[in-house]
């Protein structure tokens, strides 16, 4: 649960400030998100999608956890995740949603075909909005099915979207300062990195290659 915070609250500061200020200006121009009980409908949504997605990938870890060193391979799946999300936060790897590009563009033509919102229809635009292809998105939910279980996957997946709620209720202002934000994209690389040796470790573990670390009565790997 840890990790799902701090990937939604650092990454969220540096990666979803840009990757979803086209959306929120998108909703913007809209009439009815001048009411503020429109955003929180939308966010909802979101975070409802997120919950969902936690669900599935949960349950699936879950149904495949009897496979033999199952969490040793999704602990390193997520560590080569988090690690070449840390590097995207800094600008060494391209941003992964260059992979999603063709499903971003078709995103984005389903969002405004929506030419007049109701707030029931908020709702839908923030469930609709939770499907947009992410990075971190997909980062969190390899933890989410790390977790192998259903609903500790959807604990985690609505921790995370909570998480980013912050960065996003603020991100005009953070659009305009989006030279101030080099600390969080160096802080989220940094924090990134760390879970991702983290579990790579723990993965390592698993497999008998190294052994588990202890600290106190909480393993660390």
């Amino acid at each position: 649960m840890i990790t799902a915070l701090l990937l939604g609250l650092l990454g969220s500061f540096s990666h979803c400030v840009g990757m979803c200020s086209a959306v929120v200006m998108l909703f913007d121009r809209q009439p009815i998100f001048q009411n503020k009980f429109a955003w929180v409908l939308a966010h909802a949504g979101r975070v409802t999608t997120y919950a969902i997605l936690g669900i599935l990938f949960g349950f699936f870890g879950q149904s495949l956890w009897s496979l033999e060193k199952l969490q040793a391979v999704l602990s390193i799946i997520f560590a080569v995740m988090a690690f070449y999300m840390a590097s995207a936060f800094i600008g060494l790897t391209p941003s992964p949603e260059f992979l999603f590009s063709g499903i971003i563009q078709r995103w984005g033509r389903a969002m405004r075909a929506f030419k007049s919102a109701s707030l029931p229809t908020c709702y839908l635009l923030g469930l609709l909005w939770g499907l947009l292809p992410c990075g971190l998105v997909l980062t969190a939910l390899v933890t989410a099915m790390a977790s192998a279980n259903a609903m500790q996957g959807a604990l985690n997946m609505l921790i995370f979207g909570i998480a980013t709620l912050p960065s996003l209720f603020a991100v005009k202002w953070f659009v305009k300062k989006s030279t101030s934000l080099a600390w969080s994209r160096g802080l989220a690389s940094f924090a990134m990195m760390f879970f991702g040796f983290q579990f790579a470790m723990r993965g390592f573990a698993a497999l008998g290659w190294v052994e588990h670390m202890m600290v106190g009565s909480v393993m660390f790997w």
